[in-house]
């Protein structure tokens, strides 16, 4: 039957945010933590001990406290990892924001002010940025956010929409220091004994299995929900996956996305004692990678999304130089073709391509490992992680037989908490004993490896099949033009659904739907599963938090370009 229990002789950690911090700068007093190359930093685990101490005295000296949530809206930089563990050593909770979903998108402004409601947020760090072609700026837009701030001469704010927040921290702007903390003015202030002491004795009441994070979901399904997790889950997380594909061996780390996209990425360095580069403030583009893989002889990428890696082996500049340093490169957030991970093995030679497969709410579950055949890498999504099992279930929760597709349910450590404020929304998903229902559809077989095929939300029905957009994809995605595509249905009155192939081409490219439906055919996409349209754009929409394309609004695309009308039933 398809259920599985994974085992492991390396038993689960108890230790805190904080306490990690803390014991690797004894460790390795010496090493490199982190290079933030865009601000010519390099930081070693007791200079990042020093910054976080220090942040975690200002936070406590403008009344945060343990439980309480202090939120960001910053680029890559360092305030951005150390805000991470000293909020940990005092209790409090971490709540990492994406510009992209904070700040640059004028429609979320309701959306926003809901999350930060459900999270109950304390103190709001914000990194300043000057008006631009998109963006007033940093103090307008808190003006606007927080009409309250325009007339208050106090930085004991009371805001009507947010109550629970009571303080903003700027970075980079002191015009408004009567409403508006400076986080400088923290990172700065002498760090005295009697400080010192409140921050050792708030780390002491401190417990591994507390929520120490906040991160919120792409927001595929509607408004984005706030998942909270903890340091047992984050630290132990990290650690195992870094030991089943072999990160615990390697120095140097490239890490190619915002610290925001992927944030608990950030902990490989402590769980690890390896040194996380970060090429970019901003996600990093295909030279940023490349230039801080060559400078820093990078052995290993923490996580790649498959348009980097698509950038990546395709950029001329890589052929002319020597990779045979990197090792190891894990990708994933799409579906990784087989052509594109073999495009990778030519330009990476000595590098194993992995695929990581995991959510928001459970952290990294599965991973592909360099003992498994190419056709095992390139068509599963690996081996469950160790201290964690897995079940595939009809839509009845009963386990089905292995080879056989059922949706994937988890449970273990990495399992989240709750979401946060919505008790109704975590009991949808997650069973009384335990269980998290993911959603994706998979198979898996007798050695253990699974396959994921598709989405239950997803799921196209034409006449009588079921059609999963996955499953399509990752044929028209071996096209040679094809930079991406994804599958929906669209409106069909005699199949109830027609599946809609909604194509982005490379750069300089053409092409017609004939060619797209013999590329199908000759790749053995059975006839009932070709779609029968093609249309061709120039960007897929995001969510609201711009992490992941919106289905929903590309089928209202398409649905537009096709000129379909959902009573086209």
């Amino acid at each position: 039957m398809s259920y599985l229990k994974s085992r492991c002789d390396q038993p689960l950690v108890d230790v805190t945010l904080g306490q990690l911090l803390d014991d690797t700068a004894a460790k390795w007093p010496e090493r490199e933590a982190y290079v933030f190359r865009k601000q010519g930093l390099r930081i070693t685990f007791p200079e990042l001990k020093e910054q976080a101490n220090q942040l975690a005295a200002g936070l406590m000296s403008i009344g945060v406290g343990r439980g309480d949530v202090v939120g960001w809206v910053m680029s890559t930089r360092p305030e951005w990892i150390a805000l991470c563990f000293a909020v940990s050593k005092i209790g409090a909770i971490a709540m990492p924001l994406s510009p992209e979903y904070f700040l640059w998108t004028s429609n979320n402004k309701e959306i926003t002010e809901h999350a930060l409601q459900k999270a109950k947020l304390k103190v709001l760090v914000m990194e300043n940025h000057p008006a631009s072609e998109h963006f007033e700026g940093t103090v307008p837009f808190l003006f606007k956010m927080f009409p309250e701030t325009m007339s208050s001469n106090s930085r004991d704010l009371a805001i009507e929409k947010v109550p629970s927040l009571s303080s903003i921290v700027i970075i980079g702007d002191r015009t408004h220091e009567n409403v508006f903390y400076n986080l400088e003015d923290m990172k700065t202030a002498v760090l005295d004994d009697t400080a010192r002491r409140r921050v050792q004795l708030a780390q002491r009441q401190t417990d591994c299995h507390d929520t120490v994070f906040l991160t919120f979901t792409s927001g595929s399904t509607g408004v984005p929900k706030c998942v909270e997790h903890s340091s047992h889950t984050l630290i132990n997380n990290s650690g195992l996956h870094a030991k089943t594909i072999g990160m615990n061996n390697k120095n140097m780390v490239l890490h190619s996305i915002d610290l925001t996209e992927f944030p608990w990425a950030f902990l490989f360095s402590l769980t690890e004692g390896c040194t996380l580069v970060l090429p970019s403030d901003t996600p990093p583009t295909a030279s940023e990678v490349l230039s801080a893989l060559l400078e820093e002889r990078c052995e290993a990428t923490s996580f790649m999304y498959v348009k980097t890696l698509h950038d990546l082996v395709n950029d001329p500049a890589l052929k002319t130089f020597d990779l045979t340093f990197l090792e190891q490169v894990t990708v994933g957030g799409n579906v990784v073709s087989k052509r594109l991970q073999q495009d990778a093995a030519a330009v990476f030679p000595n590098a194993d391509i992995l695929t990581l497969y995991g959510t928001t709410e459970t952290l990294h579950l599965a991973t592909t490992i360099a003992d498994m055949t190419d056709v095992q890498r390139q068509s599963t999504v690996g081996h469950l992680l160790p201290h964690l099992e897995m079940k595939l279930v009809d839509r009845h929760g009963q386990i089905v037989p292995l080879q056989h597709e059922g949706e994937v349910w988890v449970r273990g450590y990495s399992v989240f908490k709750c979401y946060r404020g919505d008790e109704k929304k975590t009991a949808e998903v997650k069973t009384a004993d335990g269980w998290y229902k993911t959603g994706d559809i998979g198979i898996l077989d007798e050695n253990g490896l699974l396959k994921i095929v598709g989405r239950i939300k997803d799921v196209i029905l034409k006449n009588a099949e079921i059609v999963y957009p996955a499953m399509v994809e990752r044929v028209l995605q071996t096209h040679p033009k094809v930079l991406d595509v994804k599958v929906v249905g669209v409106p069909d009155p005699a199949n109830v659904e027609e599946i809609c192939a909604c194509i982005i081409l490379k750069n300089g490219h053409t092409l017609q739907s004939q060619e797209m439906r013999e590329h199908s055919e000759a790749n053995g996409l059975l006839e009932e599963f070709t779609p029968g349209y093609f249309v061709f754009m120039k960007s897929f929409p995001k969510t609201s938090t711009g992490r992941k394309v919106d289905r929903k609004r590309i089928r209202a695309l398409a649905m537009q370009m096709l000129a379909l009308q959902e009573d086209d039933l």
